[in-house]
């Protein structure tokens, strides 16, 4: 009994059928449309003209099976000079020059008129029509109208020119069936091949299209966070030495304003540093530099910066590591991932809370978890946690978030081949977790450009 292949070779020889495609005729990311629908010509043609040598030469057609062999050779040449050398626009301008050249002398050893060249030219005129380019146009309808016409002429003021070359009625009806089999075939493949391709042009600019969307949907919001975000603490600012120079303070609303200045401060320090890492990503690409890291000496100075802004909510913040724990990754975006989630812990837990910063080895991966007991993250929420879909909120004590800094903790994580996800209930507390590739768990370190 035989069996039939699973969907995994259908899949492998779908595969291997579409990179054997794109080394023939070239892939969508090295050629035009117009290009790669070149080559497929140039192949048909060389394929075509081996027939006709064949042919020409068992019916006693001598003649054109010598303009075919050149035919055949010159494909072979166009082909190369197309596909290898990518010189297109020579190569099809040489091709219409020689195939309506060839087709014009091969006219007049192959009955003129009534013999089967007339086919080849207008076949000749709709292939050049399609892979040329458009400006082109004019120019090959013109040329190969005047060359048909001529010929015509010739062969009506001298009919003594046109030589006739097929041996019997068999050979002629053959010619002109095989001719316009071959024709209609042309037809039948450019127009497919052209449909299809016009298509997968048309979804890769849908898709462009959506990715244009996002960006500028991103684009906007980071305007809208310019705006309102980074203007607001300089008013407070400017609000506060109008005060001063107007209202002499008590020492302790002195305190209490500066206190509030400098938690406005602190929240805009962090933003304007999310902001300026995914705009550096956007104009440059996003550059990934692995390597082992050692977690405590990577993190322990973040966790630093954070204890008197914990402190001063009262929230116990709490980092365990192991000394000598490492993790593949680029300590930069480490840094800025576990700079983000512990802020928002600290930013979203009431005072007197406790935020947990754990490093903990689990097989090949590395992970962290940032764990608080703060108000939680409704469930309707989480999906758009990691997006810039993400509303603005405010912590427990009025401090501003955008979701800007989530957004580019995703975007850092899967660049160092991570995962990032949370786990939240609530007015019970939420977790961030980020899953790195533990050092020597056989990856070997490599820089990476997005």
């Amino acid at each position: 009994m035989v069996s039939l292949p699973d969907k995994c070779e259908i899949k492998d020889w779908v595969k291997a059928g579409k990179e054997t495609f794109n080394k023939l005729f070239g892939s969508p990311d090295e050629f035009t449309l117009e290009g790669r629908i070149f080559h497929v010509i140039c192949v048909l043609v060389v394929a075509v003209m081996g027939y006709n040598v064949l042919f020409s030469f068992l019916f006693g057609l001598p003649e054109t099976g010598w303009i075919c062999l050149f035919l055949f050779l010159a494909g072979f040449y166009i082909y190369y000079l197309s596909r290898i050398r990518k010189k297109i626009v020579l190569a099809i301008s040489l091709s219409g020059f020689l195939v309506t050249i060839m087709f014009g002398v091969n006219y007049f050893y192959n009955g003129g008129m009534v013999g089967a060249s007339l086919l080849s030219f207008t076949i000749t005129l709709f292939l050049l029509l399609i892979v040329g380019p458009a400006r082109h146009a004019v120019f090959w309808t013109v040329f190969n109208a005047v060359v048909v016409i001529g010929l015509m002429a010739v062969e009506y003021f001298y009919p003594n020119s046109i030589v006739e070359s097929y041996p019997d009625r068999l050979a002629h009806t053959i010619d002109l069936a095989s001719t316009y089999l071959i024709n209609v075939f042309f037809l039948y493949v450019g127009t497919l091949f052209f449909t299809k391709a016009y298509k997968q042009e048309q979804k890769r600019v849908e898709e462009r299209s959506v990715v244009l969307e996002r960006l500028n949907a991103e684009k906007n919001k980071l305007f809208s966070i310019v705006s309102h975000d980074l203007r607001s603490p300089l008013a407070s600012v400017q609000q506060y030495f109008e005060i001063l120079n107007e209202v002499d303070l008590e020492s302790d609303e002195r305190k209490k304003i500066e206190s509030e200045l400098l938690s406005s401060i602190n929240y805009t320090q962090d933003m304007l540093f999310n902001l300026l890492s995914w705009s550096s990503s956007q104009m440059k690409g996003t550059t990934v530099s692995l390597a082992p890291v050692n977690v405590y000496t990577c993190l322990q100075p973040v966790i630093e910066i954070y204890r008197p802004l914990a402190a001063k909510k009262e929230i116990k913040l709490d980092f365990r590591a192991d000394l000598t724990t490492e993790v593949l990754a680029d300590a930069a975006m480490l840094q800025l991932i576990i700079r983000n989630l512990v802020g928002n812990a600290i930013k979203f837990t009431t005072t007197g809370g406790l935020v947990t910063i754990d490093v903990v080895l689990e097989g090949k991966k590395c992970l962290f978890s940032v764990k608080d007991n703060g108000r939680g993250i409704r469930k309707e929420e989480i999906a758009h946690v990691f997006s810039l879909k993400a509303q603005p909120t405010f912590g427990t004590n009025q401090e501003r978030g955008v979701g800007l800094g989530l957004f580019l903790c995703k975007e850092y994580a899967e660049a160092q081949h991570g995962t990032i996800w949370l786990e939240s209930t609530p007015n019970v507390g939420t977790t961030f977790f980020l899953a790195l590739p533990a050092a020597g768990n056989g990856l070997s370190p490599l820089s990476i450009s997005k």
